[in-house]
């Protein structure tokens, strides 16, 4: 497995699992602003911002749960119910990677989930265990409107079940900005148009906002590319995994 892909797969990272009501975002209430204020979007009315203790919670556990080889960072995070319960669904936790602008270019010829999956003793197939059944990539697009890449994913857990995971990637001037949501699958049909009334709300700052370049077309580096930022799967996986450990325990 080339190095690319080993420091892809490593980061295919995301989050945690369990509580749900069907809500829809409030177009009265306040966008919240989020990424120092260059960025905001809108949540149902009954949801609640994740507090930076518990997500600096998720950051450790990504960490233990990987054996130290990834630490991924959530700078902010919404859901429903007790906002400072280590695991609880649904969920949206947000990423923000300032590693430098990519090309558009990039995403034009995405490779099937097929082509995206593991290889035998890879992190997420070694993730596989008591507790994880299973992990499917679903669906890889790229919305060239919007300039974000959508990866749908299905951990099957096996104490829960199947937790579908949905993970919108936005191009910026910086890098990504990245919203990961979480639901059990037999609730994803109720929560489905929430998450996307949420990922349509994101708007960017001009400080931030994607532009695009002629020289972007020309771009030919997508496979490594869009395999580290589906950075969604092997994180998710590994920190629902642990949380199920200590909710568990």
């Amino acid at each position: 497995m080339r190095p690319a892909h080993q420091l892809a797969l490593a980061l295919l990272v995301a989050a945690a699992a369990s509580t749900v009501v069907v809500a829809t975002t409030d177009p009265a209430r306040d966008a919240e602003a989020v990424y120092d204020g260059m960025v905001t979007l809108r949540v149902p009315e009954d949801w609640h911002a994740i507090p930076p203790a518990v997500l600096e919670y998720f950051t450790l556990r990504t960490a233990e749960a990987t054996g130290g080889r990834t630490a991924e960072t959530y700078q902010h995070g919404f859901r429903p119910g007790d906002p400072n319960a280590e695991f609880s669904l649904p969920q949206v936790l947000i990423q923000i990677r300032e590693e430098g602008r990519l090309a558009h270019g990039h995403f034009r010829r995405l490779p099937s989930p097929e082509d995206l999956a593991p290889p035998p003793g890879s992190p997420l197939a070694g993730s596989r265990g008591s507790l994880l059944r299973d992990v499917q990539l679903t669906d890889v697009a790229f919305d060239r409107r919007r300039f974000c890449l959508r990866v749908d994913s299905v951990i099957d857990l096996a104490i829960e079940g199947r937790v579908v995971v949905r993970s919108a990637s936005f191009l910026t001037e910086r890098g990504l900005f990245t919203l990961h949501c979480y639901e059990l699958e037999d609730r994803i049909a109720g929560t489905a148009p929430v998450f996307e009334q949420i990922i349509d709300s994101v708007r960017f700052d001009d400080r931030i906002v994607y532009r695009p370049r002629i020289t972007d077309q020309w771009s030919s580096r997508h496979t490594a590319v869009v395999l580290l930022a589906l950075a969604a799967v092997l994180a998710a996986v590994a920190l629902v995994v642990r949380g199920r450990l200590r909710a568990g325990g």
